[in-house]
C-alpha cells in the first residue's frame, strides 16, 4: 500500500515551534513503522502529496483550523484520508464546539464559559467568583499553548494575552478547575467500530500566564477503570462518523472522568505505546481502513515513558547537551537545527521502555 504521511511542522520547517519536537517523532515513528509492516510509506511535504498515494495519514495542529483544512483539502483532491471526515475534525478541533457538542451528549467536561476577547476580562472574573480557580485557553492549540492556570482577577488581562498570542479564532474558553490525575486514550476508528489502544497518565505543567504551561509526556499504560474508557469512547462517537486515530485527554477527579480535549490525530502518546503494544498500529490503521472488522483491542507488554527534555535556563545547545536517562532513546532534537533555547522550552523527546 502506498502511504502518503504528511506532518504539517516538519513540512513547513518549523524548527522554533515549541511543537516541532514531537511532530518530528511522530512523523519518524509512523514511517517507519508504516514501512516495517511492507507498506511504501512517503513523507509528504506538501497536501496533496507531489507522489501518487493510495492512502494519506495528516498530523497537523489545530490551530487556525490547520488540521481541518489539510483534512479539507485531501477531500477536494478525492484522496483516501484515514483521518476523520473535516466535518469531525472541524468540531473536534475547536474547543468551544468541542465543549458544546459534550454537552448535548451527555459527557461530563470542566464548565466552561466562552467568550470573544473584546468581552474577555468580564468573563475571567464571573468565572473566578463562580469557581474559585479557573484555565484560560484559547479555542484551538495543542499542548497547552497559550493556556494558563489563573486565581487572580489580577492575572486576568495576562492570561488573555496569551490565549490571543496562540490562537486564530476570535473567542476563547475559561473552564472551572478541576484537579485530578491528568489522563489520556489512545483509540483507533473506523466508521462504527471504535476500540480502546491504552489508558496513559499524561505529565502536565500547569502554570500561570507569566510561564507557559506545557505537555512534557506520558507513561504507557497506566492503570484506569472501565469508566475512563466507556467516557472516551463516548466522545469519540459524539462526535459522528469517525476514522483514525484519536487521543482523548481527560481528568479523573473522584472516580469522575472530566474530557478535556479530543484530537483526530495521532498523539504523542503512540510514541511510548508502539514501544509496548503487540500490534504495529499505523499498520492496523491502514488495514481496517478497508476492513473494519480487523480493529480490536491490542495486547500490551510492559510500560513505556515518553518525556522531554526542558531547559532549566538559557543555554546554548549542541548534541553533546543531550544527556538521556539510561537505556532511553533518543526520538527527536532541535539541537542540530538550533543553537540555543530559552528556559523551559523542551529541546528534545525521549522513550524509556521499561519491562
Amino acid at each position: 500500500m502506498r502511504v502518503a504521511v504528511y506532518e504539517h511542522f516538519s513540512a513547513i520547517g518549523a524548527f522554533y515551534s515549541p511543537a516541532w519536537i514531537e511532530g518530528d517523532a511522530m512523523l519518524k515513528a509512523v514511517v517507519e513503522d508504516l514501512r516495517r509492516a511492507g507498506h511504501e510509506a512517503q513523507v509528504a511535504d506538501s497536501i496533496p502529496p507531489k507522489r501518487p498515494a493510495d492512502l494519506v495519514i495528516v498530523i497537523a495542529p489545530s490551530t487556525g483550523r490547520t488540521l481541518y483544512n489539510l483534512v479539507k483539502s485531501c477531500e477536494e483532491e478525492g484522496l483516501d484520508v484515514v483521518d476523520s471526515p473535516s466535518t469531525a475534525v472541524f468540531v473536534a478541533t475547536d474547543k468551544a464546539l468541542l465543549c458544546k457538542n459534550l454537552e448535548v451528549h451527555g459527557v461530563r467536561t470542566p464548565k466552561t464559559l466562552i467568550s470573544r476577547y473584546e468581552e474577555g476580562p468580564k468573563a475571567v472574573e464571573h468565572a473566578l467568583a463562580t469557581f474559585g480557580k479557573v484555565v484560560v485557553k484559547p479555542a484551538d492549540g495543542d499542548g497547552c499553548a497559550g493556556l494558563s492556570f489563573v486565581s487572580r482577577p489580577e492575572e486576568a488581562s495576562i492570561a488573555l494575552s496569551v490565549a490571543k498570542q496562540n490562537s486564530r479564532l476570535p473567542y476563547f474558553l475559561v473552564q472551572e478547575y478541576v484537579e485530578g490525575e491528568n489522563l489520556s486514550v489512545c483509540l483507533l476508528a473506523s466508521d462504527d467500530a471504535i476500540v480502546p489502544l491504552s489508558i496513559n497518565m499524561q505529565s502536565v505543567r500547569l502554570k500561570g500566564p507569566r510561564e507557559p504551561s506545557m505537555y512534557a509526556g506520558s507513561v504507557v499504560p497506566h492503570q484506569g477503570n472501565d469508566k475512563v474508557l466507556q467516557v472516551a469512547l463516548r466522545a469519540v462517537k459524539s462526535l459522528g462518523r469517525v476514522k483514525g486515530f484519536f487521543g482523548v485527554d481527560l481528568v479523573l477527579k473522584g472516580g469522575e472522568p472530566y474530557v478535556v480535549e479530543v484530537n483526530p490525530r495521532f498523539t504523542t502518546s503512540y510514541l511510548a505505546l508502539r514501544e509496548v503494544c503487540e500490534e504495529n498500529v499505523p499498520d492496523l490503521l491502514v488495514r481496517s481502513y478497508f476492513d473494519k472488522s480487523l480493529l480490536r483491542p491490542p495486547r500490551l507488554r510492559g510500560r513505556a515513558v515518553v518525556e522531554k527534555l526542558v531547559a532549566d535556563k538559557d543555554m546554548a545547545l549542541s548534541p553533546r547537551d543531550l544527556v538521556l536517562p539510561g537505556n532511553a532513546k533518543l526520538l527527536s532534537s532541535i539541537a542540530d537545527k538550533r543553537n540555543f533555547v530559552k528556559k523551559g522550552e523542551a529541546y528534545a523527546l525521549y522513550v524509556l521502555k521499561e519491562l
